[in-house]
């Protein structure tokens, strides 16, 4: 984002200061949300609902500019989020302060991506809706990602771990593609022949347990039992060691 435009710039990041009276602002902060409340009155037919009175402007104003500052909105983008989404209320009355604030905060469908939990289940069936999805599954590991269970928490993880940063660098603007730090352990870091083994044991794993066939020695004892109709004391015939 552009860094000559951030609205807080001339208050060095920090929350407005309060001596008892007014809040301090500088003449390019007061600009800035003189024009916001300006453009939001030409949206919002029914403003002097929120806004009755000269003095009711001036004090909204006011918290605005705390709020913003409270709540991390600091740049002019962030505010064009907020107006372009209140274009799109088609209603008359004005925002509040913490309704506006949720409106500057871009989400993933706002740049034609899935949420998370859709991008997670995209990511596992290896079909992606946006280039976003599968630079996340990449970053995440192709082969963990097709071994794997909806289930598996780890691994949703390390996947919303990448797709938060893929979301990131689309609400600052930055190429989605670049390089994602990942994890000790990583499939990225493997040759392809661990990757191959690797992969070959989970599919077994995976055939094994949809044939339902016993993998350890109790199981397989306990169904062998089961086949020989043998009964244990105390226990029904079939039932496990």
């Amino acid at each position: 984002m552009k860094s000559a435009n951030q609205l807080m710039a001339v208050m060095q990041n920090r929350p407005p200061e309060l001596h008892g009276g007014p809040v301090v602002v500088s003449l390019e902060t007061a600009e800035v949300v003189n024009g916001l409340f300006r453009r939001l009155r030409g949206i919002f037919p029914a403003w002097r609902q929120a806004w009755p009175s000269t003095e009711a402007l001036a004090a909204a104003k006011e918290e605005w500019i705390k709020e913003f500052a409270a709540e991390g909105i600091r740049t002019i983008e962030q505010i064009e989020f907020g107006i372009e989404k209140c274009r799109k209320l088609k209603k008359p009355f004005a925002p509040s302060v913490g309704e506006f604030i949720a409106m500057c905060q871009p989400t993933p469908e706002d740049f034609g991506m899935p949420a998370p939990a859709a991008a997670w289940v995209e990511a596992l069936l290896g079909v992606y809706s946006h280039d976003g999805v599968k630079i996340a599954a990449v970053a995440t590991g192709l082969f963990d990602l097709r071994a794997a269970q909806q289930s598996d928490k780890g691994l949703q993880a390390r996947f919303d771990r990448a797709y938060e940063i893929v979301l990131r660098r689309a609400k600052e603007g930055q190429p989605l593609d670049g390089r994602i730090a990942t994890g000790i352990g990583h499939d990225s870091q493997k040759g392809l022949a661990e990757l191959a083994d690797e992969y070959a044991a989970q599919r077994q794993v995976r055939l094994l347990e949809i044939q339902q066939i016993p993998t350890s020695a109790s199981q397989c004892r306990a169904a062998l039992l089961a086949k020989l109709n043998i009964k244990r004391a105390g226990q029904p015939a079939g039932e496990g060691v």
